[in-house]
């Protein structure tokens, strides 16, 4: 439990906000609309109302009253049958829908509420299941032949029905067009994809590939495979430069209105849903009949906005913002009621990630190890998020709680003997398991009501972290060709000089833990350039490796088979710097660690030497440390029960809190109206 003192602050910084919101803005006013507009009456009718309801609602926000009705949205549609979702950046792209053209924000709803996929996840499960598919692949022996039976009933939003020439050519469509990233690759696992019959379609693969689905169909946020209509893409002159701006879609949802700005798309539930990828799979209706997903602004407008029932669902925000909108609004909840509230097991870990491809010395093992051993990670847990979160130090693996049993736990004897050579003839075990003793009491001390059995401990903060050894740290720096001046780090004798970056505005964790790791560094001695992108500028420079240390989140976790989590750091997908490809863009190149994700690639994930291969591949990763991770994905998704209710949390897991993964489209149907 908090400390009362912390609750009082909590009404105090909320007072301020309140009286900031009301003296400098009376909500945001979204003026244009794109290709679908909302009447114009309506739309100004709305934005009056809104500009009135704000200052009312701010002196009654705290009492829970049912839900008014009669009211509109600033886009005219009713309040009540509509769910508005927060998207944390503008997209760059307004009216772009379609996935295989470049710089689409697939977040912004498309891939949750439009996109069909081959096979789907069950995050509670952590089961794959058919959405385009009726079923798994059926392959044979040598697994170079694969059926895929193709889920009748399923009809695109124009009526057609969608079929076995859809999903061919898809799949077809990748392969021979050399302007989608994942050209080479499907040419590298593809012989040729062919259509049997109006719901069978045939796969020849180059070699034996039995993780068909795993690869090819949701585990985790999405899959780059994405079916379109082949009655409307096979038209196109260049797919790549279709921009789709009136989308035939699989999902339940259709796009109704967009901002010509960039910051809001509206979606409506297609009048016939049962035809939709989730009305046949689930015979369910989602409950919104409009889905808003919009850009909030800064954090200010997103607390207020939450705080004033003008949003049910924000993506994601820090601990500070979470105790100032629960202490205003009773209706706003997180993942858990009390601490840590926030949910640990997103599996993509945040940290600090390499451009191995620039070369000397960030793809020098030495330096990166030099790196991890010159900072504290305690200071940095407590800089990101009050030390909220479970420890992920592993790269490539997120230690989510799965990964923590399946993976972690086994390697602990390893990991404790694990040490490196400083190249002075000593030696230095990296690995440090008293990280969660220690955030326990530090915590403590903040009044938190933490647990005392060290295995809740362990649950909570993680196995460890690594050593923080400034000493071992200046060891290897040195033995990575670096030289240590009384004016700082030298580099082939000129001084050295590096740019840190992360995403601005959004992702607080992996900003937070970019910015306290560059506090780190410039203690450490380095001379950094601390740089903020916009999501469109990121995007494109961790694909082209145009960075040198930045806050890129290339890690996973959340099946035993790990094949999906690792086959895009095979190093035979690795491209010039500046170019785009189909793996991952620090370029680590490690020769037995592709043999690995070659020899998994053929074999059963039911077959004991996957999970033997996959401890080797984990090993060599830690051994290279091509990422340095912080935190698992650690997620403050608060939601507000003013309109709508029966959201995911601890206590009803029906699904993770994933509103930005492909997923959400199954969660629509749980979410239900407040009566």
């Amino acid at each position: 439990m908090k400390k009362v003192v912390r609750t009082w602050l909590a009404y105090i910084v909320a007072f301020v906000l309140i009286a900031a919101m009301l003296t400098g803005c009376k909500g945001p006013k979204d003026t244009t609309t794109g290709k679908k507009t909302a009447e114009t009456s309506q739309e100004a009718e709305s934005v009056t109302e809104k500009e009135t309801k704000t200052e009312t609602k701010t002196e009654t926000k705290a009492e829970s009253e049912p839900a008014p009705s009669g009211e509109m949205t600033e886009v005219g549609t009713p309040r009540n049958e509509t769910l508005i979702v927060e998207c944390q950046s503008p997209t760059d792209t307004p009216g772009q829908f379609n996935s295989y053209m470049q710089g689409t924000s697939m977040g912004f709803g498309i891939h949750q509420l439009m996109s069909a996929m081959m096979w789907e996840i069950d995050t509670v499960k952590g089961e794959q299941f058919g959405e385009v598919a009726d079923g798994m692949p059926e392959s044979n022996a040598d697994f170079t032949e694969h059926t895929i039976k193709i889920r009748q009933g399923i009809k695109w939003s124009d009526g057609e029905d969608l079929t076995a020439d859809d999903v061919a050519f898809t799949f077809n469509m990748i392969m021979n067009n050399p302007g989608i990233p994942q050209c080479t690759y499907y040419k590298q696992v593809f012989k040729s994809v062919e259509k049997v019959d109006d719901y069978t379609v045939k796969i020849v693969t180059n070699e034996p590939f039995p993780r068909l689905a795993q690869r090819f169909g949701v585990t985790i946020w999405g899959n780059d495979l994405r079916i379109v209509p082949e009655h409307i893409y096979s038209k196109q002159a260049d797919v790549t430069q279709f921009k789709d701006s009136e989308p035939v879609v699989a999902g339940p949802y259709t796009v109704k209105a967009y901002d010509d700005l960039g910051k809001w798309i509206l979606y409506e539930r297609r009048e016939d849903w049962k035809n939709s990828t989730v009305g046949v799979v689930t015979g369910k209706e989602p409950q919104a009949k409009y889905v808003w997903f919009r850009n909030l602004g800064d954090d200010t407008t997103r607390q207020m906005s939450l705080i004033n029932n003008e949003v049910d669902i924000l993506c994601e925000v820090s601990p500070e913002m979470l105790e100032v909108m629960t202490a205003q609004n009773p209706n706003i909840a997180c993942w858990y009621k009390d601490f840590p509230y926030a949910t640990s097991d997103d599996p993509c870990s945040k940290g600090l990630a390499f451009s191995m491809g620039k070369g000397a010395p960030f793809d020098n093992k030495d330096f990166r190890w030099g790196v991890a051993l010159a900072m504290n990670f305690d200071e940095i847990s407590q800089n990101i998020f009050n030390g909220v979160g479970r420890a992920s130090p592993f790269p490539i693996l997120t230690n989510t709680s799965a990964a923590q049993e399946l993976y972690v736990k086994p390697l602990l004897p390893w990991l404790k003997d694990f040490s490196l050579d400083l190249g002075d003839g000593t030696t230095v075990k990296p690995f440090d398991e008293g990280y969660a003793d220690r955030m326990a009491e530090v915590l403590k001390g903040k009044g938190y009501d933490i647990p005392t059995d060290h295995d809740a401990l362990v649950d909570m903060f993680g196995v460890g972290c690594w050593k923080y050894d400034p000493a071992a740290a200046e060891k290897l720096f040195i033995k990575a060709g670096l030289e240590k001046k009384d004016d700082g780090w030298y580099f082939n004798g000129k001084p050295f000089t590096f740019n840190m970056t992360y995403l601005a505005d959004t992702e607080a964790q992996a900003g937070r833990g970019v910015q306290a790791a560059y506090d780190q560094l410039t203690k450490f001695g380095f001379k950094i350039n601390l740089v903020s992108e916009s999501s469109a500028t990121w995007d494109t420079n961790g694909q082209t490796g145009n960075y040198d240390i930045a806050g890129y989140w290339p890690t996973g976790f959340i099946t035993k088979d790990i094949y999906s989590q690792i086959n895009g750091w095979d190093a035979d997908l690795i491209v010039p710097m500046g170019e785009k490809g189909s793996g991952q863009g620090t370029r680590w190149k490690n020769d037995r660690a592709t043999e690995i994700i070659h020899e998994l690639s053929k074999l059963s994930p039911d077959d004991a030497k996957a999970y033997e291969l996959g401890q080797e591949f984990f090993k060599i990763a830690i051994e290279e440390l091509p990422f340095i991770g912080f935190h698992s994905g650690v997620k403050f998704v608060p939601t507000n029960s003013t309109y709508w209710n029966n959201y995911p949390n601890s206590e009803n897991p029906y699904n993770g809190p994933w509103w930005w993964w492909s997923c959400f489209k199954y969660i629509l149907t749980e979410i239900s109206p407040v009566k």
